[in-house]
């Protein structure tokens, strides 16, 4: 059985919701979408609703507020993300989250979850249109908290009570891989390792078969093992930090952690930068 919390909506959920005239499912796909899967979704390119056009920059909140009004969604709707794979809708709430937006939930488990649930549900609702867009938010102070900057992480390395989580696979943790090991080419950053002292947490550990969220003692003993004593800080990434986003959402929005925050230039950058420096070994 899949857990609902406040930020995370389950298959079930969101099937029973789907004649709401006011309900905005986005699928948030990995590569450029021919066609949505969840009835009257809309489904995006997660970089052409995340991040800036040429910058390597999240989107600001009023471009934010702008692309989910051309996907449906605006003032009085019901917002889902829904992830192709999960993690991509997992990275939209958290930048959603980062430039202050609150009302969007996350499709647990996204569509690897939807289609093993083999719902077969025809787009009979009428939805609404949105006649105005989200009023663009201003982050709080914890919402700007929730990014962390490659120097910032720099500085605190080696620091009592500061907790590195990686989420990447094995191969990529110990440095054999750059890229999860189905990627056709290895790729991604030009060294390969991790950030000294992180912790390995692999992604996939948090999920159970289907891509959902596990329970929340399951989550929580998964995360005691690696998070013990006195933490102060848990800095999250993985490669392109769609994966340690999910970590997130585990950590904060099911568990109650408030002192995460995500690297959002991950192995990409790190492993790149003149300087920086690196771990690499075996894992056992």
């Amino acid at each position: 059985m899949s857990l609902i919390t406040r930020g995370v909506v389950s298959v079930d959920e969101l099937a029973a919701d789907l004649s709401n005239p006011r309900l905005v499912v986005i699928e948030v796909h990995a590569t450029r979408p021919e066609a949505s899967l969840i009835p009257g979704a809309r489904a995006v390119f997660w970089k052409d609703l995340a991040w800036h056009p040429l910058e390597r920059e999240l989107a600001t909140g009023d471009v934010l507020s702008q692309r989910l009004f051309e996907l449906g969604a605006g003032v009085g709707s019901r917002i889902v993300l829904a992830g192709d794979p999960t993690q991509f809708a997992a990275y939209l709430l958290w930048v959603l989250r980062v430039r202050g937006y609150q009302e969007v939930a996350y499709l647990d488990g996204g569509l690897e979850a939807w289609r093993a649930a083999g719902i077969a549900a025809a787009d009979t609702a009428v939805r609404d249109t949105a006649v105005e867009a989200l009023p663009v938010p201003v982050p709080t102070p914890e919402q700007e908290l929730l990014r962390i900057g490659r120097d910032e992480v720099r500085d605190l390395l080696g620091r009592d009570g500061v907790v590195l989580l990686d989420y990447r696979t094995p191969e990529e943790y110990s440095g054999a891989r750059v890229s999860g090991p189905n990627a056709p080419i290895d790729h991604g950053a030009e060294r390969h390792g991790r950030i000294p002292g992180a912790k390995h947490l692999f992604f996939r550990d948090l999920l159970d078969e289907h891509g959902r969220l596990r329970s929340r003692s399951e989550l929580q003993q998964i995360v005691d093992d690696k998070v013990n004593g006195s933490t102060s800080l848990i800095v999250n990434y993985c490669r392109l930090s769609h994966r340690s986003t999910l970590g997130w959402i585990a950590l904060s929005e099911v568990l109650g952690f408030d002192n995460v925050r995500v690297y959002d230039g991950s192995w990409t950058e790190w492993g790149s930068i003149v300087g920086f420096p690196i771990e690499k070994s075996t894992v056992k």
